[in-house]
């Protein structure tokens, strides 16, 4: 399995989407507590918006090294290169030895392109086989491995957008909730006595536990704002736990990116059932 370099990548793409979309099942563990004990099942109105949107500072590309690795179906850890187009593209370089690029997987706005150049072999698929309908946008995944919040197929929380979350907290955290969930579920964004954030929790309503939740570390300021350099996300994709873990080094903002969009010549296409085959056995 280490040398199937295209389960490599479909798994990233699997993982990056599931945190976008969510696979919304109930169970996955409870939500975090602050010192004092307090729950979000508890939280006492407060108006800190501004605070968090100060953080949040625009960007147009960025390109970084880093390392990624999956627990989950396969195994693996590599080195990576990532270049991200606001709005518009997610491009990431497997390379897991010396510095050999040995796949590349893209997403756009509408596909999902994963090359296997070992094998010379390729994917392509609409990005909504993995959503499952849900309206998340590149602009959203793109949040969700920055560390920044957003509302689902609206963008960036801005002041614009403001009157469209409510505020509350948790012990000395602020939690940020768009007032409109996503069929029976809510999303949380968890923010520590810094702004700086901490969680993305997505929750069923009436419910004390959340689905899934991806965990930030390494916040950074930075010419974009504030960047969490560590990602980990835990889920669930076909019953079976997917863990996912992502560091940057650091960003280059706003500079010219190369984003690779072309399938190489002679090439062969893969079925999309490979992107699932990982968690088939």
């Amino acid at each position: 399995m280490k040398n199937n370099i295209i389960t490599m990548i479909a798994v990233i793409a699997l993982a990056m989407l599931t945190a976008a979309c969510g696979t919304l099942k109930k169970g996955a563990g409870s939500l975090p507590t602050t010192p004092d004990g307090q729950s979000t099942s508890s939280q006492t109105s407060l108006n800190p918006l501004d605070a968090v949107l100060a953080t949040l500072g625009d960007w147009h590309t960025l390109q970084t090294g880093g390392n990624i690795s999956l627990k989950g179906g396969s195994n693996f850890s590599s080195a990576i290169q990532v270049r991200m187009v606001r709005d518009d593209a997610i491009f990431i370089s497997i390379r897991p030895m010396l510095g050999i690029e040995v796949g590349k997987l893209l997403i756009t706005a509408d596909s999902v392109y994963a090359v296997d150049k070992v094998h010379k072999r390729y994917i392509a698929e609409k990005v909504s086989l993995l959503t499952a309908g849900i309206p998340v946008t590149v602009s959203d995944v793109q949040d969700i491995f920055l560390g920044r919040p957003f509302i689902i197929g609206k963008g960036t929380l801005n002041k614009s957008l403001a009157p469209q979350v409510a505020t509350s907290s948790q012990g000395n955290n602020t939690v940020v909730s768009p007032t409109e969930g996503y069929k029976g579920y809510n999303y949380t964004f968890t923010f520590d006595n810094s702004k700086r954030i901490v969680t993305l929790n997505i929750v069923p309503k009436g419910s004390a536990n959340a689905a899934y939740q991806v965990n930030y570390g390494d916040v950074r300021n930075t010419k974009a704002g504030n960047i969490a350099h560590s990602i980990k996300v835990n889920a669930s994709v076909d019953k079976k736990k997917l863990d996912f873990t992502l560091t940057y080094k650091g960003i280059d903002w706003n500079e010219n990116v190369n984003i690779d969009r072309g399938i190489p010549n002679g090439y062969s296409r893969m079925n999309a059932s490979s992107l699932f085959s990982i968690f088939s056995n």
